[in-house]
């Protein structure tokens, strides 16, 4: 019975602890498995923490560059001619050069809402077109070097390549020194021209790469002369596809037209020379344009008002060339130019005014 038992006993004592050593391993595996488990969620949560550790540094990296951007001087182009402008465009953006500097300042304030950022612009352009507008240069000089600060911030935005040209244009136009004005329009050419790589369908780009084109007109060989005369009439049809109602477009293609009907033979010979299909144009075609553009425009506009009465004199139609004449003189004067159209008025309406 004795020997039975302990048989007994020892057999469940074999279970017990094969059943315990079954339980140790079991509990065994599963402490393992738990532990693969922590170890693969560990090395998941490393390489995450790498990867944000990478792009906090690119970040870092952008900032440093964009300090380093204000903090340093745009580089000041010298004048060329216009046949250079197109490697003037290409180093536009160059002239914004900056050394990068390992400024350890870090701020993602400017970058945590790209929608609020492109309001701003916006905003902030057009209170630039306001000055833009102005007759006062030192506002216009102001707005040149906002746009061109904002080109750090904003590179290869034809928007503000566009209203860098149209600066330079009002700047040179106000200067009475013909170096200032060259230089003043090749630097404008240049930011409308890259504009225009950037962004070909923007009215306002082709507008004012024409204006300036022709601003050059009076420091021009013949030659050049005619050959940007083409180039002017080609940006003016290009923006008043881009814009069929914007009246200074239909304006300028209507003085164009009257100096082109005006060519005399042998200035029209000259042309023959150098090109097989010289410039044409008609009168009547110049006082369509000026006539469009007077009804497009909300304000008196004197200067348009002359250039149909210039046309109506062309075209023999002198009584309403007469009438055309007397609107405009009645018109209020805006600046120096409008003294000039005033004399051109005044001298025109001695010589027609028995056609009244």
């Amino acid at each position: 019975m004795t020997s039975n038992n302990s048989i007994y006993f020892l057999g469940a004592a074999v279970v017990g602890i094969v059943s315990a050593a079954g339980i140790f391993i079991a509990e065994h595996f599963r402490q393992e498995r738990r532990r693969h488990a922590m170890a693969q969620d560990l090395a998941r949560l490393d390489q995450q923490l790498c990867g944000m550790r990478k792009e906090l540094e690119q970040l870092r990296q952008l900032q440093r560059e964009k300090t380093a951007q204000r903090l340093k001087k745009s580089k000041r182009q010298s004048p060329r001619p216009l046949s250079s402008i197109s490697s003037a465009s290409d180093d536009y953006n160059s002239a914004l050069e900056v050394d990068s500097s390992d400024l350890e300042f870090y701020d993602l304030s400017e970058d945590e809402d790209t929608t609020n950022t492109i309001t701003s612009l916006d905003q902030t352009l057009k209170e630039i077109d306001n000055k833009l507008n102005a007759s006062n240069t030192e506002v216009i000089k102001d707005s040149l070097d906002k746009l061109t600060d904002l080109c750090l911030d904003f590179p290869e935005n034809p928007e503000l390549l566009w209203r860098i040209g149209k600066a330079h244009h009002k700047i040179g136009s106000a200067s009475n020194d013909n170096l200032i004005k060259q230089e003043h329009a090749t630097k404008g050419l240049a930011a409308c021209e890259s504009a225009l790589k950037l962004n070909s369908n923007i009215a306002e780009a082709h507008k004012w790469y024409a204006i300036l084109v022709g601003s050059l007109v009076h420091m021009q060989s013949v030659k050049e002369k005619i050959s940007n005369g083409y180039l002017f009439k080609q940006h003016l049809d290009e923006a008043l596809k881009l814009n069929p109602d914007d009246s200074t477009l239909h304006h300028l293609l209507g003085r164009f037209a009257y100096e082109t009907a005006s060519l005399k033979w042998y200035e029209r010979k000259v042309a023959a020379t150098f090109f097989a299909e010289p410039p044409s144009a008609t009168f009547e075609e110049a006082l369509e344009y000026a006539l469009a553009a007077e009804g497009l425009t909300k304000t008196d506009w004197k200067e348009n008002k002359l250039l149909i009465a210039k046309c109506e004199i062309a075209l023999g139609k002198y009584h309403d060339a007469v009438e055309s004449l007397l609107k405009a003189d009645e018109m209020h004067n805006d600046g120096c130019m409008d003294i000039t159209i005033d004399s051109e008025i005044k001298t025109l309406l001695q010589q027609y005014n028995s056609y009244r």
